[in-house]
């Protein structure tokens, strides 16, 4: 019998989430020391604690905004319609329990309706691209308010990406969707390709009846906004927190993946990226550590404790689409 291929998705779900803290630990661990620990600790003094609360409240916002895209990606041209209880156990699983082995697969089958995976597949890339529909102009509106003001800070490597590139990649994307049919239903790299314009055309779908779909669009901007507030406030209580189009474009660039992308929903990676990216926008590297900490316990960590929760039910339900902590043979 030929031996399957080592992957990640195949160890207990216990074991890739030590491996994802670890990732988490070490990575805080490499940037303390580049800071210097003594620098580190000695901004490990928080005033205005209630700001932490703040950030939560936020972060939660973020979450019940989420759910209410997820139901209206769910529920387009006929779809699963979706029970509140059920959405909220859905997202909470994809916000924590698949932190390190990703959520596609359980959404892929929700959102194809348990049938065509396919469908599924292009679903779930219609609702990571609902993700960016909000984020990305707003980036690219930061960028355009720093250029016609003048600041240097972020210099013109961040702001002018985020300028040109959002509007090139509306138009490549409008001009993409429009040829879709030369690629859907093709093999390899193509195939992928027909996915992914079949996904942004969901997106053009939503949005040209905005009095049906407004949902979708709303859950993702309050969730990309209050996840934006989240970092902010967790930055507030260390006194570093920049101004609104300078945290707007340090999101964008150390969060522009989504969980569902980056491997172990970003653990290692973002820890990383963010703070390099809040420096980059002036805030000072200690005080920025020390924020995206904060900031990662209430976006990637607290978000465990439900979906811990929720795992058992969804695993009777879906079966092997939603990963248990221990390993079944």
């Amino acid at each position: 019998m030929k031996e399957r291929p080592f992957s990640f998705q195949r160890l207990p779900l216990i074991v890739t989430n030590a491996i994802a803290a670890a990732a988490f630990l070490g990575s805080l661990a490499i940037m303390c020391t580049i800071a210097g620990w003594d620098k580190v600790e000695s901004r490990l003094h928080p005033t205005s604690a209630y700001w932490f609360p703040i950030a939560f409240a936020a972060e939660l916002l973020a979450f019940w905004a989420y759910v209410l895209a997820y139901r209206s990606v769910a529920g387009f041209a006929g779809g699963r319609r979706l029970r509140p209880s059920q959405a909220i156990e859905l997202v909470a699983v994809g916000f924590g329990a698949f932190l390190a082995k990703g959520g596609a697969a359980l959404d892929s089958r929700v959102l194809g309706g348990g049938g065509d995976k396919r469908e599924g597949e292009i679903r779930v890339l219609a609702l990571d691209a609902l993700e960016h529909a909000p984020l990305a102009p707003a980036a690219c509106a930061s960028a355009i308010v720093l250029l016609v003001e003048g600041k240097s800070t972020p210099g013109l490597d961040f702001t002018i990406p985020w300028a040109a590139a959002v509007p090139l990649g509306g138009i490549l994307a409008a001009l993409g969707v429009r040829h879709r049919r030369e690629f859907t239903g093709r093999s390899g790299w193509r195939g992928k390709l027909g996915n992914a314009l079949e996904a942004i055309n969901v997106l053009f779908s939503l949005a040209r009846r905005p009095r049906e779909h407004w949902p979708a669009f709303l859950g993702a901007t309050i969730y990309w906004a209050g996840d934006v507030f989240c970092l902010w406030a967790s930055l507030k209580p260390f006194q570093a927190a920049p101004a609104l189009a300078p945290i707007v474009i340090a999101h964008a660039v150390g969060y522009s993946l989504t969980r569902r992308t980056l491997p172990f929903a970003g653990a290692g990676i973002v820890e990383v990226l963010m703070p390099l990216t809040l420096v980059a926008c002036g805030t000072p590297f200690a005080e920025a550590i020390l924020g995206v900490i904060t900031y990662r316990i209430f976006n990637l960590w607290l978000p465990l404790l439900p979906a811990a929760g929720a795992l058992p039910r969804l695993r009777r339900q879906y079966g092997a689409s939603v990963p248990a902590f221990t390993h079944k043979t």
